[in-house]
């Protein structure tokens, strides 16, 4: 089961952390159930805080995916920051990462 710690911006945003090493297969789907009742409750920008993930395969982009079509156009898209190396790279081969507001790792 994927841990998501929820905290709210400066600025309204919803932040959530998953405290998880990886998101894949294996927790991408509860990482979705947990976050679409919080994103569902929230009026702000999202942000989703990556500096825990240190691998994502394609569920796991599927998941970040989903959670941006359930923002209204106005909210989109969702913040990934502190991307690190191999989940940006990632993004970047399935050509997914232009759906994103991306900061990576420093």
């Amino acid at each position: 089961m994927m841990i998501i710690q929820k905290r709210a911006g400066f600025d309204g945003a919803l932040i959530l952390t998953p405290k998880a090493e990886s998101l894949d297969m294996a927790n991408a789907a509860s990482f979705r159930e947990q976050y679409a009742s919080l994103i569902e409750g929230s009026t702000g920008p999202v942000t989703v805080d990556c500096s825990y993930l240190e691998f994502i395969d394609s569920s796991g982009v599927g998941a970040f995916l989903h959670a941006n079509k359930l923002l209204p156009d106005d909210r989109r898209p969702i913040h990934l920051t502190g991307v690190g190396g191999k989940v940006l790279t990632l993004l970047e081969l399935m050509h997914v990462h232009r759906s994103f507001h991306i900061l990576p790792r420093e």
